[in-house]
Parts: structure tokens; sequence; C-alpha cells
């Protein structure tokens, strides 16, 4: 993966509310962050909104076909409110033409995963990611949010690393806000009826914390 920077392992932080203490772990980009806030997604002010319009050239597509991701998680019909829950936007899935709101899966755990090609930190735990993925597909979904990223990029970072679970096209950062992310990468873990049971800011650094992050947001023993 010579394309890729090598990267010195960075610390990784539990969640807490302070911005500065966050930001240690996550990358940034150019953007600038949303306003940190701590609203449930599903209250009344949520709205959809529509997917961003996507250009798939030629070569886009056919790259899609050749990654193959896994297709996002099909969404419930009017679901129970979920609080927290997911924020209630609707984006594009990095695989396919598909669109879906993440406040609308259900049935399954999720473990959520913020992240982006231009970020070394996402670069530095995707390995673990897919390997802890392919080990519980079935018992837990994993899905990313691709964040103010390029799609080829990230379709190329997919390929490289053999990823195969499903990530959502965030482009304008539109979840920095709801889901209070300074900077990627960041991951949620989430019950099967969309409640955000836990976080973790920053690279997951090895198995021992995933599965105990896993036992305790998720009652999921690995």
């Amino acid at each position: 993966m010579s394309r890729y920077l090598s990267v010195g392992r960075s610390r990784p932080i539990v969640v807490v509310l302070a911005a500065t203490v966050i930001s240690l772990s996550a990358c940034s980009s150019s953007e600038t962050a949303g306003e940190l806030v701590n609203q449930p997604s599903s209250n009344s002010s949520s709205s959809q909104t529509q997917p961003p319009d996507v250009d798939r050239e030629p070569e886009l597509l056919a790259l899609m076909q050749e990654v193959n991701l896994d297709p996002c998680p099909t969404p419930a019909v009017n679901p129970d409110a979920a609080i927290p829950g997911l924020p209630d936007q609707v984006f594009e899935c990095l695989g396919d033409a598909s669109s879906i709101s993440l406040a609308q899966v259900r049935g399954t755990p999720l473990v959520v995963n913020v992240w982006a090609s231009w970020c070394p930190p996402c670069i530095e735990e995707l390995p673990l990611l897919n390997k802890v993925s392919r080990e519980l597909k079935g018992e837990v979904d994993f899905i990313g949010i691709n964040i103010e990223d390029d799609s080829t990029k990230a379709l190329q970072l997919m390929q490289d690393f053999g990823i195969s679970y499903p990530s959502v096209i965030d482009r304008s950062g539109d979840t920095r806000a709801p889901l209070t992310i300074p900077g990627p990468p960041v991951t949620y873990f989430v019950t099967s009826q969309g409640v955000i049971t836990g976080r973790w800011d920053g690279a997951i650094p090895n198995e021992k914390t995933f599965n105990s992050l896993l036992q305790k947001h998720l009652g999921i023993t690995r």
C-alpha cells in the first residue's frame, strides 16, 4: 500500500465532552468542523435531506463494480424513534447508486465508523475493522461514514485493504454537528433498536480494546 502514508500509532481517547481533548486523536480536514452539539437525531427538528448529487463517471462505476462492497442495509419502514440515535439524513452508498438514512436501520447491532482516505489514523485501524467485521458477519453489521472525501480515493482504499462492508458518502460533513465529530476516525456502537450506546474517538488500537467496547456497549462477546 505504497500510496498511503505510514503513521505511528495514535493514542486513542475514550470520548469526553471537551473538544480540546478529543482532537488529540482525530484528523482534521480543510473543512471547518461542525459545531459540537449533542442533540438526539430523532427530535422534531430533524428532517431528511436529499442525497447529494454524485457524478458517476464511467471510471468510478467500473471501480464500484470491481471493489464490490456489500450493499447498504435495508432501512425499516417508520421505525420507532431512537434516542440518542443516528442522524436522520439521507446519503448515497459508496458502493452503488442506492441511498439510505442510518436512523432507519434496525434489526442488527451496528458498528458505525467515521473515516476518510486522507486520515492516517483511519487507515491505521482499517485492518482491525476489516478482521472484526468478517468474524462477526451476521451478528453485527459494520457500516462506514466516509466524510469529506473523494469517492474514487475512498473506493481505492477499500480495495487495497480488502474491505467488503458498506459505507455512505458524507461529502459535505453534514454528520459532524449531530454526531459531534471533531475529526475522524470516530466509532459508534448502536443497538438493534437504533440507540447509540457508546463511541470511541481516534483509532481503536487493538483487538483487546475492540472486544471490550463490543462487550460494554453491545453485549457482544468475541
